[in-house]
């Protein structure tokens, strides 16, 4: 009997005994270090992974492929930024 055969691949835990033969020095031994899995911790992993894949996440825009901008066609520089906002910029206080 392998270390890896009667713990949980999830979490670790020792997996219940399908009998009284079963439980060995060994297994009380991890039983004591690592507990008993709860059981369901598949699930719980593969809830997890379908919960993140269903999120929506932002579509980063695909600009064509063009060559380098002339200066002049650039973007103006954006403000220098100080701790979190634009040099400048007025703050509001809200109540």
């Amino acid at each position: 009997m392998g270390i890896e055969s009667v713990l949980c691949p999830v979490c670790q835990g020792v997996l219940p005994a399908s009998g009284k033969d079963a439980y060995t020095t060994l297994r009380g031994r991890l039983i004591v270090t690592n507990g008993y899995c709860g059981g369901g911790c598949a699930e719980r992993v593969a809830q997890e992974r379908t919960r993140e894949m269903a999120r929506p996440r932002p579509a980063v825009p695909v600009e064509p492929a063009q060559g380098p901008v002339p200066a002049a066609e650039a973007a103006p520089a954006m403000p220098p930024v100080v701790a979190g906002r634009p040099r400048g910029a007025a703050l509001r206080v809200v109540h």
